[in-house]
């Protein structure tokens, strides 16, 4: 199952300029994955590896998120991995080098019509937050990952409506499993265990998932 991007040539287009038109964005990475995927990822926005090689999650965090998908036995065949933002959001350090930063309210809300069309893509997939940024946009800035990681919860998620530019709950809700980054550990070395058990939770429930696949 090769890996594949269910943007459009459009909506390609469109994530390119968006990016170009920001003077504190550069690059553009498209999400990625498989088109059947058993779960989707959901990042914060590409770093500077992710932008010169054109594919999310590379380099060290790479390494680490793919140690951690055969963990769980997946590849990346069997995820589709998206952000919160498709262009790198950065500042300028002393050194004038350019460093990674969050994405900003304003940038979060002019890609969201493209992180929502993935979304509705895979309506009936898992949804895995990995960090504040991807949680808050499904639930509100409320919603914090120190209080929900690990948990398989339903609710609706947030949806950008163009013409009031405001974020709207879908009528139907979504199952979500919020999640530490998979890197977290490596920076934080208490968080390892509660890393790993998150971990372990989820790869039981992708088990009762195959089981229950199986069935039907």
């Amino acid at each position: 199952m090769p890996i594949q991007t269910v943007l459009t040539p459009e909506w390609i287009e469109w994530g390119k300029q968006k990016s170009a038109e920001n003077p504190r964005l550069e690059g553009f990475v498209a999400g990625e994955g498989g088109l059947n995927p058993k779960v989707l990822l959901l990042g914060e926005a590409p770093g500077d590896k992710e932008i010169k090689l054109g594919h999310p999650f590379q380099g060290p965090s790479g390494k680490e998120l793919d140690r951690w998908l055969a963990s769980l036995g997946l590849t990346r065949e069997d995820v589709y991995i998206t952000g919160v933002v498709s262009g790198r959001p950065f500042s300028i350090g002393k050194t004038g080098r350019k460093r990674d930063r969050r994405p900003n309210n304003t940038e979060v809300k002019t890609w969201a019509p493209m992180f929502d069309f993935e979304l509705a893509h895979f309506k009936d997939r898992l949804l895995i937050p990995m960090g504040n940024a991807s949680l808050q946009r499904l639930l509100g800035n409320k919603a914090k990952v120190g209080d929900l990681h690990g948990q398989l919860i339903e609710r609706p998620i947030q949806e950008f409506n163009q013409k009031t530019g405001v974020f709207e709950l879908t009528a139907s809700p979504r199952k979500i499993f919020p999640l530490y980054h998979p890197s977290y550990s490596k920076r934080f070395k208490n968080m390892k265990a509660t890393v790993d058990r998150d971990s372990d939770r989820l790869k039981q429930l992708l088990d009762q998932m195959s089981i229950k696949g199986a069935k039907s």
